[in-house]
């Protein structure tokens, strides 16, 4: 009987010590360097998925809100350039009468600085053109993409489509 409870007392303080540990170890996770980069770098890929697929989207029955649409989503030389969107070319984009439906297939974040706030993407989109009267083309297409994050979260601040021969 002795011996049984000797054995029941090393059992239990055993239990206790890997408990104790666990707890600890997973208490410091929480607050690691390391668990925030991952989260990071989980968020601007999110994010990047979604602001790539808006920027390769456009319906010419709705050009300003495209516009907008690409605007509100993008920051910096994008940001810049998007913006020199002149009457012109909305006519022309109109004229065209296309439905462009981009759709992320598959993304990666390359490159992350999380103190910067800064991460690099690549993308490989497929893009659906539906123009009135034809029948709906698809083509792929890769992008690398550049990610700021800004007060108001991740935003576009370069995107540039990759040749497909390209290794």
């Amino acid at each position: 009987m002795a011996a049984q409870l000797k054995i029941a007392i090393a059992v239990f303080t055993a239990a206790c010590a890997f408990a104790g540990w666990a707890g600890y170890t997973w208490f410091t996770a929480t607050g690691s360097e390391a668990a925030s980069y991952g989260t990071s770098r989980d968020d601007a890929l999110k994010n990047g998925r979604e602001l790539v697929a808006r920027l390769t989207t456009l319906d010419h029955h709705r050009i300003d809100q495209g516009i907008a649409d690409w605007l509100a989503a993008s920051t910096g030389p994008l940001r810049d350039q998007l913006s020199k969107t002149d009457d012109a070319t909305k006519q022309t984009l109109a004229k065209d009468a296309t439905v462009s439906t981009g759709k992320v297939l598959d993304a990666a974040i390359s490159e992350l600085d999380d103190h910067a706030g800064t991460a690099k993407m690549l993308a490989s989109v497929e893009i659906t053109m539906a123009r009135e009267g034809t029948a709906p083309t698809t083509k792929r297409n890769r992008f690398a993409a550049g990610l700021t994050r800004t007060g108001d979260g991740w935003k576009l601040s370069a995107l540039d489509q990759l040749p497909v021969g390209a290794r």
